[in-house]
């Protein structure tokens, strides 16, 4: 098995609860506090291209989140393949878009350290659901036995 506890404590389907509300709470809050501002897009308002890359982000990173909380708690493994697949193209434009902002606009520290924190608790948070999704595919092949 790749990972058997979340946080080296919590069994998996519960870590996936708790990632899925984190980051319904970080997209649900993006959503309605940016004015202007994104995490990862400064000056969103400036930009054409913004809201087309923001938008999707953000509404299938909520629906998508909302939907991995239900599987961890109904261990539905094809909600949880869902996440992962949305969640990896998610991560690889939010290291696009921090590449992108460091070599055009050289961002303030912290905005480069909140960058970075996201990027790495999403690499984490990948992790963590693949191991559910392994647990859940080795007990439907035991149960199928």
């Amino acid at each position: 098995m790749f990972l058997k506890k979340c946080c080296f404590f919590l069994p998996l389907n519960v870590g996936c609860m708790i990632i899925g509300g984190i980051l319904t709470g970080f997209h649900v809050g993006e959503l309605i506090t940016h004015n202007g501002d994104s995490v990862f897009i400064r000056m969103t308002s400036t930009k054409w291209w913004a809201p087309v890359i923001l938008c999707p982000i953000l509404v299938f990173g909520t629906l998508s989140s909302i939907l991995l909380i239900y599987a961890a708690s109904k261990r539905k493994r094809g909600y949880v393949l869902l996440w992962l697949i949305t969640y990896v193209f998610i991560l690889g434009l939010y290291i696009i878009l921090a590449i992108v902002q460091l070599a055009k606009s050289k961002p303030v520290p912290v905005i480069l350290t909140v960058q970075v924190i996201i990027i790495v608790g999403l690499i984490y948070s990948l992790l963590i659901v693949y191991g559910y999704y392994k647990y859940l595919s080795s007990v439907e092949s035991d149960d199928s036995i």
